[in-house]
């Protein structure tokens, strides 16, 4: 990782950090600059403003949201395989980014510059999955009495929701029995296919 990558990477997870601590409007750029053992002017050159930081976060975030990708997946027809490759990414997403996301979607009520920046995101992650849920129903592979909306609520209950919420509860996204994440993962999945495959396919 070349120099200026280096510097870059340093400011987000500083932001991050701090936006999740003391929230986005309490948060200066000098303070995320410190943080990141930065001077504040490589920030301004690299992000021009705090606004400018957001923005590359919520970027970095995309990529690992599950309605946002699934369509770049390599076998979307395999639902099984698609939707634990979707479970993992938001598995994997709340534990790098649940407490300044969820942080964030609190400021977003009193921020014009969060709400416009990060507004859209969790929506447009929600619609992805709705839309690949649907086109898989349509397919026979999952069922066609349940409402694909509610089908995705579920989905998100039982992967990045969990995370966040032992975050919020016990400062930890580790299972509080000591079950690795990814095992954990991998039997949510297994209860969430379990209420909505298609009974004629198995998944």
């Amino acid at each position: 990782m070349t120099a200026e990558k280096e510097a870059s990477r340093k400011i987000l997870e500083a932001a991050a950090e701090l936006f999740a601590e003391r929230g986005y409007a309490a948060t200066t750029t000098r303070a995320i600059a410190e943080r990141a053992g930065v001077n504040e002017v490589t920030l301004f050159r690299k992000f021009k403003n705090k606004r400018g930081i957001l923005e590359a976060l919520g970027a970095s975030w995309a990529d690992r949201m599950a309605g946002l990708t699934v369509t770049s997946l390599p076998t979307p027809d395999d639902t099984k395989a698609t939707l634990r490759a979707l479970a993992d990414l938001e598995v994997r997403q709340a534990i790098d980014a649940g407490p300044v996301a969820m942080r964030l979607a609190l400021d977003a009520r009193v921020s014009p510059d969060v709400a416009e920046v990060m507004g859209s995101g969790p929506n447009e992650n929600f619609a992805g999955l709705v839309d690949y849920l649907s086109a898989r129903q349509a397919a026979g592979d999952l069922r066609s009495d349940v409402d694909p909306r509610v089908m995705a609520e579920a989905f998100f209950a039982l992967t990045s929701q969990t995370v966040m919420s032992r975050q919020v509860l016990s400062g930890s996204s580790e299972a509080p029995y000591g079950m690795p994440i990814d095992d954990v993962s991998a039997q949510l999945l297994k209860i969430f296919l379990a209420g909505v495959s298609a009974k004629k396919r198995k998944q």
